[in-house]
């Protein structure tokens, strides 16, 4: 439950924002598997080396969401490489916010940060509907045994610019 002026501890929030995420996902985007870590939410589809996590960090008041590789060096490698000539469509689809980088030394993410003062039900609303909108289009790059997805994203661009 969230306090008097609207906060809301960290867990409550992950779930909050989940389920207001996943109700914002359309029938095009078939349902993800889901593990979570304390504060820290993953969904994937074959693989959970390629997934879309939630973060919220208090302490860095901070919530950080975004496409993870987090596999072998290669196959993370291969991930990014599938996505990087698509980085300017995905950028004006999603908003310059969202950035790919090579995360660690193996570790690759297309990711976007949000700063807060408190976790809030504003809050996970903004995210939920960033992170929909997200996995709406880049699901398909989360495929582990999928050809670039590059004939069919002008389609999913259009449908999660909508």
């Amino acid at each position: 439950m969230p306090t008097k002026d609207g906060r809301m501890k960290a867990r409550e929030w992950l779930f909050y924002t989940e389920d207001l995420t996943l109700a914002t996902l359309g029938e095009s985007v078939p349902r993800p598997q889901r593990r979570v870590m304390w504060t820290v939410l993953q969904f994937y589809w074959d693989t959970p080396a390629a997934h879309f996590e939630l973060q919220p960090q208090p302490s860095r008041s901070l919530v950080e969401v975004g496409l993870h590789f987090e596999g072998r060096a290669e196959q993370n490698e291969a991930w990014a490489a599938r996505i990087t000539p698509h980085t300017a469509e995905i950028q004006s689809a999603l908003g310059g916010a969202w950035e790919l980088e090579e995360w660690t030394a193996s570790w690759r993410r297309l990711h976007r940060v949000y700063h807060f003062d408190h976790l809030t039900g504003a809050l996970g609303r903004e995210v939920a509907a960033e992170w929909a909108k997200a996995i709406s289009l880049l699901w398909p790059f989360a495929q582990a045994g999928m050809e670039s997805p590059s004939p069919n994203l002008p389609r999913f661009m259009a449908a999660a610019s909508r």
